[in-house]
């Protein structure tokens, strides 16, 4: 073999090992693109399922047993009694039978408010969720009202999940954050 030969041979091992790495980088960034993406599909999941969960219960404190109407300021119909709904400072648990982090104890929408749990799905990922409650006001932009109550309250879920992400230059934690707002209005 002479001199030409063997350096056609070098160029030829040295493309194809390039080739291999471009391979082997781009099938390891698909994987991690795939693993983000399961991450995302089960954190959108379970913030849908809490406020599912927190949708099918009563409006407010007051609202539990029947149709109660609320101080707003806004006009109320003629010979219908009304009472205070919960304060926005109070919003959250109401008592020692509503229990932190067991959200099947709960009985009105607001009781989220503080709500704080850590799930693990056998598997995948240990997820962290932590829920808030408040009043909005009625009118765009819909902003948080923290002096009086109104017809409408907002849940926003925020879902962290911890991602392992592997990087050439080593591996490094990160951590994704879902966060997924609803907001629930009193009406009849």
């Amino acid at each position: 073999m002479n001199t030409g030969q063997m350096m056609l041979v070098v160029c030829a091992l040295i493309l194809l090992g390039t080739t291999v790495l471009t391979v082997n980088r781009n099938s390891l960034n698909n994987g991690t693109i795939l693993r983000q993406t399961e991450l995302g599909i089960y954190s959108v999941s379970l913030a849908t399922s809490y406020i599912q969960r927190a949708t099918e219960l009563d409006w407010d404190q007051k609202t539990i047993g029947g149709l109660v109407f609320i101080n707003v300021p806004m006009p109320q119909p003629p010979n219908i009694p009304s009472a205070d709904a919960t304060a926005p400072g109070s919003l959250g648990r109401d008592g020692t039978s509503e229990l932190q982090g067991q959200d099947n104890t709960y009985n009105d929408f607001d009781d989220y408010n503080g709500f704080v749990e850590d799930t693990s799905i056998t598997q995948v990922c240990d997820f962290h969720v932590e829920a808030s409650v408040y009043y909005v006001n009625q009118t765009p932009p819909y902003t948080m009202n923290t002096t009086n109550a109104t017809w409408m309250k907002e849940m926003e879920i925020r879902v962290n999940s911890s991602i392992n992400r592997k990087v050439f230059s080593g591996e490094s934690a990160g951590t994704d954050t879902i966060r997924m707002r609803y907001i629930s209005a009193f009406y009849k």
